[in-house]
């Protein structure tokens, strides 16, 4: 990559249009029986025929390295990235990973109140429900990722630490302290943009995530108390009802 990175300025500048020609000449000519001018610039004798085919071998690799590395800053060279800080860039990255994280987490949970042993369809249908959003946000960053100019680097979703909860009132906590969490990441990431004068992703944070993240937090703060007043047993079936 580094020698590509060479290649690709030099070539931009024309800092090396000698070594361009050779290469190409050599890429072309293969099996000639001469010579360009310019290579004997870099012998004292002519080349054998050995050197000549390695030397051919090296040019079309080298100039391979050289397209793939233009290919490969055509985004940049847009000029869309505006104001997009790097850094802007892996929080968004890292920010898709912990949304993922979330779904999977209300995923299980969904699955182990649909269990039939458990019989909790109100908080299954609750929590499938919080795990489809958290898959939505996930898509969200990753459409603004690119629409500004940014890399999408998908990270490895981690598993939640447990798959089974003591009751719904423990899966309600849990999920709570999550969503904290995540709208913490949230304000960090909208603060950063804010202090590299990116009033776009400020609004982007603002308007599509956190109004959000601010009144699921309120509603699980709710569905806790609830829990809290009625109980366990029969007071936990009374409010897997009403959210079914």
């Amino acid at each position: 990559a580094f020698l590509a990175l060479l290649i690709r300025r030099s070539l931009t500048f024309n800092m090396n249009w000698l070594s361009l020609r050779i290469f190409v000449s050599l890429n072309n000519l293969k099996d000639s029986q001469f010579l360009p001018s310019q290579v004997y610039l870099l012998f004292d004798t002519k080349p054998t025929q050995a050197t000549m085919a390695r030397l051919s071998l090296l040019s079309a690799i080298l100039l391979h390295l050289v397209v793939v590395s233009m290919q490969q800053g055509d985004d940049e060279t847009l000029d869309i990235r505006q104001r997009f800080n790097s850094t802007s860039v892996s929080m968004i990255n890292d920010q898709i990973q912990r949304e993922f994280n979330a779904m999977y987490l209300y995923e299980t949970m969904a699955s182990y109140f649909g269990r039939p042993s458990v019989g909790l369809p109100g908080f299954k249908k609750f929590f499938k429900k919080a795990a489809d959003e958290e898959r939505e946000h996930a898509h969200k960053l990753i459409d603004y990722l690119n629409m500004r100019g940014g890399h999408v680097k998908l990270k490895p979703i981690t598993p939640p630490s447990k798959f089974e909860w003591f009751s719904a009132l423990d899966a309600a906590e849990t999920a709570l302290g999550a969503e904290k969490n995540i709208t913490l990441e949230l304000y960090r990431l909208r603060d950063r943009a804010d202090k590299e004068s990116d009033p776009h992703l400020v609004d982007f944070i603002e308007s599509e995530f956190l109004t959000e993240q601010v009144t699921g937090i309120r509603d699980l703060r709710e569905l806790i108390a609830r829990l809290n007043k009625a109980g366990s047993g029969l007071g936990e079936l009374i409010v897997d009802k009403e959210l079914n």
